[in-house]
């Protein structure tokens, strides 16, 4: 029987930020969208936070897989000054429903840090305490790419996966012409010496 741990983690980011209200970052973009693929692929759940140039993300799931990961994100060059503010065992999964979750930077994340004293996000400072309750404010947040049609991918990327998908789709089509021809070829030679 596996062991379900949380950890909650934070990391500065080592590329040059673009995030803003309610957008997100193409770096993280890439990041969740990845994240996504391969927490479904190793039963992994969990939130996403990225603001100020720092992440905050919370896994949860099988020890030993979280284990692994975090030293992959250890290694991982797009974050620096990797801290582990929390880490504890778990008799379920609070973020069940999210391979990531990921919550927009937005008002109410706002709200919270002005009402905590903080004039940016730095979790570098925040108590044990700020971190749970941090963490609570994530839980309710609105995910802005759960919507349907929703992308994470900058437009540059989108355009390149449908000019990739389009090459694909026409080469399967090439395929099943040349298939269907040599059916058809197949088939008259047959009646042309009527075994048919």
């Amino acid at each position: 029987m596996s062991t379900l741990l949380q950890i909650i983690y934070i990391s500065r980011s080592t590329f040059n930020s673009t995030d803003s209200l309610n957008k997100i970052e193409p770096n993280v973009a890439r990041i969740l969208a990845k994240s996504r693929i391969n927490n479904r692929k190793n039963g992994l759940v969990g939130v996403l936070y990225f603001g100020d140039g720092v992440f905050f993300q919370c896994l949860e799931g099988d020890e030993a897989t979280i284990n692994q990961l975090m030293s992959k994100l250890e290694a991982d060059p797009r974050h620096q000054d990797l801290k582990v503010v929390s880490k504890k065992y778990i008799n379920q999964l609070s973020f069940a429903d999210w391979a990531m979750k990921f919550a927009p930077i937005d008002a109410k994340i706002g709200r919270f840090l002005k009402a905590n004293g903080f004039e940016r996000f730095d979790p570098y400072l925040f108590s044990e305490e700020t971190v749970s309750k941090f963490l609570d404010e994530l839980f309710y947040a609105d995910d802005p790419t759960n919507a349907k049609g929703g992308s994470l991918l900058p437009k540059e990327d989108l355009e390149s996966a449908a000019v990739q998908h389009s090459g694909q789709v026409r080469a399967n089509l090439a395929l099943m012409c040349s298939v269907l021809a040599l059916v058809i070829s197949i088939l008259s030679l047959l009646v042309a010496k009527n075994l048919i």
